[in-house]
């Protein structure tokens, strides 16, 4: 999908240098310029990016320069951030950070996606009880064509749901489970560990959002089955919300820039990850996911 941001910019005064908030795509997204995020983030500057992002969904904040120390640290402005549970996904030196990467210890390519399961439609870490608020995305080193990220708005998918859709998952919640996304995965079952960390949990399949008021389909490939019906018709629900939200008309598509930061609202928007050419191209991304709030399940 073509980016066609709006003229109108949001500007604030920062310290040394003007900031500029400016939308990407009519669907969602904006860029953020004249940030440096190496620096201690203020108050001030932490409600003006948390007001665009209940307003944009998804931000970018071009050209930062940051060791993994800096990232965490603006990450923990955020709030708490979550645990990485999946083997392998903490980096070395620091478990609250994630390295995504095909680079070898040799520096080349490995020819291998570091996660082919983020390929699939989903929001993170919706198979725990406090599902993530916010994800952060640093590239350290993207591929010049391809690696795309996309995100589909699934407050705007809610709103042009059918009426009687609207309704009916207005009263339903979804079973999500860290078992059940494994074994669909097709890479790996999940592991003991994982199972006790994450047991199967109930959110709303209709979930507003705790800023905005808004209501927005809530599943992705973490959703099991949708509670209190049976499994099969459960199951076609949710693969048609999720082929609904993800139609070309709510996806922003994110081309990435080196040492673009980017930051989304997972109790929104869903996102999937794309190819690119892994034996030939270097991709080393840099994450950290900051915990959210507890749903609040539709009464039975």
């Amino acid at each position: 999908m073509s980016a066609q941001g709006s003229n109108v910019s949001e500007r604030v005064a920062a310290a040394s240098s003007e900031l500029v908030i400016r939308p990407l795509d009519p669907v969602m997204g904006a860029e953020v310029l004249g940030a440096d995020l190496s620096r201690p983030l203020s108050d001030a500057d932490l409600q003006r990016f948390t007001d665009a992002l209940h307003r944009h969904k998804v931000l970018v904040y071009r050209d930062q320069d940051l060791t993994k120390e800096q990232l965490i640290a603006f990450s923990r402005r955020w709030g708490p951030l979550g645990e990485h549970i999946m083997p392998g996904a903490a980096s070395d030196d620091y478990e609250e950070l994630n390295v995504m990467s095909n680079m070898g210890k040799d520096g080349k390519p490995t020819g291998k996606h570091p996660d082919p399961t983020a390929k699939r439609w989903h929001t993170d870490r919706s198979y725990m009880p406090r599902p993530a608020m916010t994800t952060i995305l640093y590239g350290v080193e993207v591929p010049s064509v391809g690696g795309d990220t996309l995100f589909a708005n699934g407050t705007m998918a809610y709103d042009a749901l059918p009426d009687d859709v609207r309704r009916r998952i207005d009263r339903l919640n979804a079973i999500h489970s860290v078992e059940h996304s494994r074994r669909d995965g097709g890479v790996a079952l999940a592991t003991e560990y994982e199972l006790k960390k994450a047991p199967p949990v109930r959110h709303p399949l209709a979930r507003p959002h705790p800023a905005t008021g808004k209501k927005a389909i809530y599943c992705g490939c973490h959703a099991w089955k949708v509670e209190g019906l049976p499994d099969d018709e459960g199951r076609q629900l949710l693969d048609y919300l999720i082929g609904f939200a993800v139609q070309e008309r709510f996806v922003y598509r994110h081309k990435w820039r080196r040492h673009d930061l980017l930051q989304w609202d997972n109790r929104c928007v869903f996102h999937a990850a794309t190819d690119y050419d892994t034996a030939k191209e270097i991709r080393v991304l840099y994450r950290t996911i900051v915990e959210g709030e507890p749903t609040v399940p539709v009464a039975a």
